[in-house]
């Protein structure tokens, strides 16, 4: 029997001894947690995967370590996080958070593979999800073949912190922050395992969002846990230290008086009307998408970063989150699509320029009431009474059956989008896009209630005169139509006298361009020239 030497036998235990510390990890080994159940399929809002922020992230930060085991060549070194630039090429972090997603139930916009254009589409998100990478922990292993040397790659354990932020897409305001955690182990070696780790912990850590109790109500209500025109908000210092729901908390001040109007729904877009000028022409402008152009209605203004801009109500078939908007002639403005009605096919878009804007009634009409609808927005007035008043599932929006006399029983009347106003010129309707239903009687003429597709857009009208003048009282239609009749007159005079010097074949050659257009001037002012999308 051999006896070791006492000093080799010491070595060879404290060998032992060291091999299980020199695996031990930086952090616990992950916990087996149970994944939330799926959401039910169409409950919850849509919402788009803005981007993994790193600039979070730290040069220079120790991030991880190479341990030393049994299995686990050298070298045993320190990992540091430097620019992130290995990390992002060709990484799949909006993949893998498009994926555990769609897997609970959720309505991603724009994921890859989905019904959506990726590059294009933004304008159907309700929400923007945004990640900020806080924290990185890799306990690697770098695996070799002993009998070849070559490498095998690296295994491991990852942990990553990500801080979300929900936005509204209509409003821009920020709406919920969460902070959440993911842990993943890999046992076999693998090329890239420090990326492959990082992107199964964000994995992990977009379940964690996905399972979060906040997070699912705010999706499901669509309720924003704070006024997106909230001035500031506080976060305390204690829950930002630690994991979960941050609760927002709007600064206190001293109260300030607002207007008589009700308060709009948080996150909607407030849409401030007024008395207008009550002519049709100036208020109808050109817009341009995918599908092509059309034209739409000025109904109001809203407030972005301080700046007015007008709002345009236009029937948009498609998803292009930016149109094209031609006020005049040689004047084109980027407009934003900030509310979109699929059943409908309209859209409110928003452009940097103030325009001159159609008054807007919302309030209930009354059957026999005088109407006057306008073919083209420009055309003859057809004038009517409201023959029939009902809601319609199918084109989710109340619908406004117009008896328009002899005018209406032979040929189609209306185009989509033309207006309806009552007799006090306001906007009352418009023309659905799907023309003439077989179930409408004859001689009736349907119109989109403007107050419920406004709703259904997401817009919130403040302002006078919203629910119209009192049926009682006598109309005064007479003086607002002749206004718009003698416009229309001094327009048609306008344009001949310029197709008399040669230019019909001009007008023929440009799609935008409109043979009854009063003049080439913009009748408002155009904010310091911008053709980007507002921000």
């Amino acid at each position: 029997m051999t006896i070791l030497p006492r000093p080799f036998a010491a070595a060879l235990l404290l060998l032992l001894g060291l091999l299980p510390a020199g695996c031990g990890g930086m952090f616990p080994p992950p916990q087996a947690g149970k994944a939330a159940p799926p959401v039910a399929a169409g409950t919850t809002a849509p919402f788009r995967f803005g981007e993994l922020a790193i600039g979070s992230m730290r040069r220079g930060m120790q991030i991880g370590r190479y341990v030393w085991g049994i299995d686990c060549a050298p070298p045993y070194d320190d990992v540091y996080w430097t620019s992130g630039v290995n990390m992002r090429r060709g990484s799949t972090f909006e993949e893998r958070f498009a994926e555990v997603m769609t897997a609970a139930g959720f309505d991603v916009v724009g994921r890859p593979g989905g019904p959506d254009n990726p590059d294009g589409n933004r304008s159907r998100a309700r929400f923007t999800v945004q990640g900020d990478l806080r924290d990185v922990q890799l306990e690697l292993c770098n695996r070799v073949n002993w009998l070849t040397g070559s490498s095998k790659g690296s295994s491991g354990t990852g942990s990553v912190k990500v801080e979300w932020t929900v936005y509204d897409t209509r409003s821009g305001g920020l709406v919920q922050r969460i902070v959440t955690t993911g842990v993943t182990t890999q046992e076999r070696g693998v090329p890239q395992g420090d990326t492959m780790l990082m992107e199964e912990a964000f994995a992990a850590a977009v379940e964690a969002l996905a399972a979060d109790a906040g997070f699912r109500n705010l999706l499901s209500g669509g309720t924003l846990s704070i006024p997106a025109a909230a001035p500031a908000a506080t976060i305390s210092a204690a829950t930002a230290a630690g994991f979960g729901p941050i609760s927002l908390a709007p600064a206190v001040g001293a109260p300030v008086p607002g207007p008589a109007f009700p308060s709009p729904a948080a996150g909607r877009l407030v849409l401030r009307t007024g008395s207008g000028s009550g002519r049709v022409a100036s208020a109808r402008v050109a817009v341009g998408g995918s599908s092509g152009v059309s034209h739409g209605f000025v109904i109001g203004e809203t407030d972005v970063a301080g700046e007015v801009q007008a709002v345009l109500l236009a029937p948009l078939p498609g998803s292009d989150p930016t149109v094209t908007v031609r006020p005049a002639r040689g004047v084109e403005l980027t407009g934003w699509v900030v509310g979109r009605d699929t059943a409908s096919g309209f859209a409110l878009v928003r452009v940097p320029a103030r325009l001159t804007a159609l008054p807007v009634r919302t309030g209930s009409l009354r059957v026999s009431q005088p109407v006057r609808a306008i073919p083209g927005g420009r055309g003859k007035e057809i004038e009517g009474i409201v023959g029939s008043l009902h809601s319609a599932e199918n084109r989710g929006a109340a619908l406004i059956q117009a008896d328009l006399g002899s005018a209406a029983l032979f040929t189609a009347v209306t185009e989509a989008g033309d207006p309806l106003l009552d007799g006090d010129g306001m906007l009352v309707g418009v023309a659905p896009a799907a023309g003439r239903s077989v179930a409408t009687p004859a001689g009736l003429v349907e119109f989109l209630a403007i107050g419920p597709l406004l709703d259904r857009l997401g817009a919130d009208p403040t302002g006078p005169d919203l629910a119209g003048p009192d049926p009682a009282a006598p109309s005064a239609s007479s003086p607002a139509s002749k206004r718009d009749r003698m416009g229309r007159n001094t327009a048609w005079k306008a344009q001949q006298n310029r197709l008399s010097r040669g230019n019909r074949s001009d007008l023929r050659a440009d799609p935008w361009a409109d043979p009854l257009a009063e003049d080439g001037e913009l009748d408002g002012d155009v904010l310091d020239g911008d053709r980007a999308p507002p921000t």
